[in-house]
């Protein structure tokens, strides 16, 4: 089919032309939605939707990617859905979240953060591997990325937040029950070293301060 552009023409001074997208207000309803979609190929592959920001220049920086729902006085704010479809004969669709590589300074963070809550309990923080039906589960691992030639390794810390008035938070480390099976094992290990004492392993229990 025939392409559609939309281009800004380029300048010499002050910041570039903006293009906006807006889809229409209402008072009495929803407003009006805005749907990006690729074209399907009906015998191969649908078509890319690709959203990129422009490259940086010689001092600047790369431009931000910002995808938010909007705030609600009354209600619930909008939901934010990434996923990949299905697929009847084959594997689904990957998600992939990465940081670039960098040549100064530590390298980008990915932080991922539930909602606060003034009145109730803040949002949980889910991180499920995938069923299935007829094998094995997937596995969840995480792990710290392996040290250059004089560093340490990152460190994993597993920690619940402090409380003021009640109880912090427990923390269970544990394997699923089997019908027919062995339950699965738990094995707490320290890697081995070329010099000096070999690692800590330590278990401790709280304190009381009355």
């Amino acid at each position: 089919g025939g392409a559609i552009c939309l281009s800004i023409g380029s300048g010499t001074s002050g910041s570039g032309g903006i293009v906006q997208v807006h889809s229409g207000r209402s008072t009495a309803s929803s407003g009006g939605s805005i749907a990006i979609s690729s074209g399907e190929g009906t015998q191969t592959s649908s078509g890319s939707v690709r959203v990129a920001s422009a490259n940086g220049g010689v001092t600047g920086s790369s431009g931000q990617l910002a995808f938010s729902s909007g705030t609600s006085a009354m209600g619930n704010s909008g939901t934010i859905v990434i996923g990949s479809g299905a697929s009847t004969s084959g594997r689904s669709g990957a998600i992939l979240i990465s940081v670039g590589c960098g040549t100064s300074g530590s390298g980008g963070e990915v932080g991922l953060s539930s909602g606060r809550s003034a009145i109730a309990s803040g949002g949980s923080l889910v991180v499920k591997s995938g069923e299935g039906t007829q094998t094995s589960s997937g596995n969840v691992i995480i792990c710290s990325s392996n040290a250059g030639v004089v560093g340490s390794s990152g460190r994993l810390v597993f920690s619940s937040g402090s409380a003021k008035n009640g109880n912090s938070g427990s923390i269970f480390l544990g394997s699923g029950t089997s019908s027919c099976g062995r339950g699965g094992s738990m094995t707490f290990s320290v890697g081995s070293g070329t010099s000096g004492y070999g690692g800590f392993l330590r278990l401790q229990a709280g304190r009381n301060n009355p």
